[in-house]
């Protein structure tokens, strides 16, 4: 059986200001703002193609399979744009594709490739507290995958606040709040077995009474989730986007909690130095070493 709720759609604001955007969403609800990285020059220069141009010999990771299953390859990203682009014009075409190329997935490509940082500004580093701001591209983490890439449900593993760029393509977020994680049938700390899309109340029961939110994102737009939303993600075309993974006060205090809710001991670690930044004033040039490894792993 897979009958379930109306899913409900997040707000879309055109117009969001920082004071607006803490005062009525920051650890409350998810927001789409329609086009508010429009003026990047990236959104209307950036492809895979482009990517592989300027950093043609830079070796990326990608993952390949499923991505909860956490395979991962080492490829020359020129190569990587160029199996890209046949996969996606097969689809176009109605070809048989083959198997898909692999998910460039949760990379720190502004610090592997720092040219590109200028066509992300001017950058609305106010949206975030000041431990993030003045080196907000030390914090990104990019994704570039083909048409019919899907991330299945999770939640973020620090439980973090989380801010998403779309800057080529469209994504589609299917959401469940944080507050309704023990309906989505967890296991391994932060992934779900229901497809909140399609899921199967006879094994998934719990489900039946989960509120399902949905957004699409469009090239250009930014988008909010609190800490804790598990989220489903999907691209119907070739994608590029990335986001921030923040704390504040309170996020950066739960994440340390967390590791009573079963949270991995391993991140535990990268919370207290999050927590020593936001909360206690910990410089940020003594925390960034110790954070380092959390932005170049493929989670």
């Amino acid at each position: 059986m897979t009958t379930t709720a109306q899913p409900v759609s997040v707000d879309v604001r055109t117009e969001l200001s920082p004071e607006e955007f803490r005062a009525e969403y920051v650890g409350r609800r998810p927001v789409v703002m329609r086009g508010a990285a429009a003026h990047m020059p990236a959104v209307s220069t950036w492809s895979a193609a482009h990517l592989g141009e300027v950093a043609p010999d830079q070796r990326v990771r990608v993952k390949v399979g499923t991505v909860s299953a956490g395979r991962t390859e080492a490829v020359r990203l020129a190569d990587y744009a160029r199996e890209l682009a046949r996969w996606d014009a097969a689809v176009a075409a109605g070809d048989d594709a083959g198997d898909p190329p692999g998910y460039l997935h949760d990379v720190p490509l502004l610090s592997m490739v720092p040219a590109l940082r200028r066509d992300l500004e001017p950058f609305p580093r106010d949206y975030f507290p000041p431990f993030f701001r003045d080196q907000w591209w030390a914090f990104t983490q990019f994704f570039v995958g083909p048409a019919r890439a899907v991330t299945p449900l999770h939640f973020d593993t620090l439980l973090t606040h989380n801010l998403f760029f779309q800057i080529r393509g469209a994504k589609r977020f299917v959401m469940v709040a944080d507050a309704e994680r023990d309906k989505c049938h967890t296991y391994n700390w932060r992934w779900a077995g229901v497809d909140p899309e399609a899921p199967d109340l006879e094994r998934y029961p719990r489900f039946r009474d989960a509120t399902v939110l949905t957004c699409d994102l469009e090239a250009g737009d930014v988008f909010y989730m609190p800490p804790g939303t598990l989220h489903k993600v999907t691209s119907p075309g070739a994608s590029i986007s990335f986001n921030i993974d923040w704390h504040d006060r309170a996020s950066a205090l739960r994440g340390v909690a967390a590791v009573r809710e079963g949270m991995p001991l391993k991140n535990l670690r990268y919370n207290l130095l999050f927590a020593l930044g936001v909360v206690a004033g910990v410089p940020r040039g003594l925390l960034m070493p110790g954070l380092r490894s959390y932005y170049s792993y493929i989670s």
